[in-house]
Parts: C-alpha cells; structure tokens; sequence
C-alpha cells in the first residue's frame, strides 16, 4: 500500500486519537435482531464488556420516479451495544460487528486482543461463515492551542498540509476549513500478503473549525480547532471467516496506518506528541 518502511514501535504520550474502530461485516443473521438471538453472544462476551443496550435509529427512505419522488418510508435499523467501564463499545448488527475505543485505548497489542475475541466469539456461537468486509480504521484530531492556530503547519508534513499551509493565503483571510480525501487500491502483496484481495484505503486529512461534524467519533462536533487525520483502510472481498486469518490481516492493515502517521509527522509534531520509541 505504502512505499514506507516499517517503523520501530512508538509510543504517544499526548497522542491525538479520537476512535479506533476495527470492523467484521456477514451475511445477515436474522435472530440477532432479537433480544433471544443476541443472548447467547451477549453471554461469551460478558467478561469483557459486561454492559448491553439496544439501539433504534429510525432510517429514512426517498424513491424518485418518472413523476417525482414518492412518499418517503420510514423504516428502523436495530443494534446491540455492549461496553465495558472504560468506555470500550462493541455495537453488534443482524451483519456487522464493531469494536471501537476511545482515549481508553491501550495500544494495538489490547485493541487487537479484544477484536480477536469478538471474531472468535462471532464465529463459535453464529457457526459464520464468510466475512464480506474486514476494516480498520483511526480517526485523530490534533486539537490546536489557544493563540496558535498555524500549529498544525509545523506538526505535520507540507506534502499532507497542502498549498494553504505555504503562505498563500493572506494574513486578513480566515481559513474556514480543507479537508482532502484520497482513495487507493493495493494487491494482497508484499506487507499485505496475508490480505484476502484488494485492499482499499480512504485517507481523509484537513484543518477543521470547532463545531464542525466529523463521522466516526461519538460527540461528532468537533469541541475546538484541530487538524483531523482519518485512516480508514478495508478489505471489501468475500472470505472465509477464519478468527486467525482475520486477525492476521487486521494487524497488516493497521501497520500500514501505524507506518503513515509515523510519515506525516515532523519533528515539531513529534515534539508535541510526545512521540518516544518502544524497545
């Protein structure tokens, strides 16, 4: 995916992530929309996150004709949340299971852990299958200090800061907000051998104002100014659903991450962060 080396193990002391989520999407399985039908996962995974509620989000439909759009349906997409006192969330649907963690993330090594015992968990009670989808992804937000709003100028790289970081724009226009995206598709070669097929990565990157909705973090509005970094890499193939493949190939694509935040930092921003190297 990335012609990057593989970085040496790093730590964070004020790292900037926001959410990590890591991501199994199934066929669907009907029963778990039930509260009987979720009961037996919900009793493998009780040790780890001992707490369960039930979602509702009413979901809005709108077909659009030859004489216009028809009377909008509404319809209601239903999922169990399971959480621990940390604030850990595992959100389970009739096709998807999501981890994903906040400022209580450990590091990869626990991440990981507990993502394996979600697939293991996924795949001795559902009896699963095929995953349709693998995905892992890590959304940051440098918050910007008070008086110091071209921080995130001299903490990442002018190659992701882009041109209005270089001075162009004048000193009595405000920067409103830039946000880029950027959509790549790889082989299942070289550190991504394991990968079942394609790998697909969305890397969104920008300066964003507070208020502003960012997907993928709980609060969604951004609480101040910050430079957001949102790493979403996936694999979109039909695969066995085999726990110790899928957390083989977990691991690649977070290395992949891992190695291209290490890349978009400078020394100013390595400074800031706190960045210090792991034995």
């Amino acid at each position: 995916m990335f012609n990057l080396p593989e970085v040496k193990r790093y730590h964070l002391a004020r790292a900037p992530l926001a959410r990590a989520l890591a991501q199994v999407r199934f066929p669907l399985v009907a029963h778990l929309q039930t509260l009987e039908g979720i009961a037996p996962l919900q009793d493998r995974l009780r040790e780890l996150f001992p707490y369960m509620q039930r979602q509702d989000v009413k979901e809005l439909s709108v077909v659009i004709g030859a004489e216009g759009p028809a009377t909008p349906e509404v319809g209601t997409s239903m999922s169990w949340e399971l959480t621990d006192d940390a604030g850990s969330l595992l959100s389970v649907s009739p096709g998807t299971a999501t981890l994903s963690v906040g400022e209580e993330y450990l590091g990869v090594e626990d991440f990981s852990s507990k993502f394996q015992t979600v697939l293991d968990v996924l795949s001795a009670v559902e009896g699963l299958r095929r995953c349709d989808r693998l995905g892992v992804r890590y959304v940051n937000l440098a918050e910007l200090p008070p008086g110091d709003e071209p921080a995130w100028t001299r903490w990442f790289r002018p190659e992701l800061t882009g041109w209005t970081a270089t001075g162009v724009v004048s000193t009595e226009t405000r920067l409103v907000g830039t946000v880029s995206q950027t959509h790549l598709s790889a082989p299942p070669s070289a550190g991504l051998s394991d990968a079942a097929g394609e790998v697909q990565a969305l890397l969104r990157h920008g300066f964003v104002r507070a208020g502003s909705v960012v997907p993928g973090i709980p609060q969604g509005q951004v609480e101040r100014d910050a430079y957001v970094l949102d790493f979403d890499l996936f694999i979109p193939v039909p695969q066995s659903f085999d726990p110790a493949s899928l957390s083989r190939q977990f691991l690649a694509l977070h290395s992949q991450i891992d190695r291209f935040f290490r890349w978009t930092l400078t020394d100013d921003g390595a400074g800031h962060f706190e960045l210090q190297e792991v034995e």
